[in-house]
């Protein structure tokens, strides 16, 4: 039943400037690209890639949470070059209390264009229409001003703080949660 349900989301949505999209092997270059700055995998659990390698275990881990049906990723594809600059996705999901967990990542070669916005809000109307989702969440670690500034443009609201939440490099930081009720 679960599964069924996580069916129904589009394996495509387009957007004004996006192509929001199944990740796939021959996307492991651009993912590596920008997986392996520094800057990128600052406030995220994992470092920054220092192999294709690395990248190859990353696309591994996307094909086992897709197959068990644990997560919603979508590559986010630059239309105007047809790059992959991102991914976005939906990192947990509870169908039975309508509610899911937003995740994000982009090249900081395209921060500060509103892709992450974009490319959220198209996710969010997605999972409102096909999976009648009731609630979205996120997280940041409390310093990543950035992330923070996104889940605002999204309209969600800041719930509170959890302590030593968020594994960032192997050291457990507090986290900001934002929320938004949308159905």
């Amino acid at each position: 039943m679960y599964s069924d349900k996580l069916a129904l989301f589009p394996k495509t949505i387009l957007t004004q400037r996006l192509q929001l999209r199944p990740i796939t092997r021959a996307d492991e270059n651009d993912i590596f690209e920008y997986a392996s700055n520094p800057e990128v995998a600052r406030y995220m659990s994992w470092s920054a890639h220092r192999t294709l390698a690395d990248t190859e275990e990353f696309l591994k881990y996307i094909d086992q949470v897709e197959s068990e049906k644990l997560q919603i990723d979508r590559g986010i594809v630059w239309r105007e070059n047809n790059k992959m600059v991102g991914t976005i996705a939906f990192v947990s999901i509870d169908l039975a209390l309508r509610v899911v967990e937003l995740g994000y990542c982009l090249s900081n070669q395209y921060w500060g264009r509103g892709i992450i916005v974009e490319a959220a809000n198209a996710m969010i109307d997605a999972a409102v229409r096909t999976l009648d989702i009731h609630r979205i969440e996120a997280e940041c670690e409390i310093d990543n001003f950035k992330s923070e500034r996104v889940m605002q443009k999204l309209g969600m609201e800041q719930e509170g703080v959890m302590r030593k939440r968020l594994p960032v490099h192997g050291v457990y930081c507090d986290a900001k949660l934002y929320a938004k009720v949308v159905g």
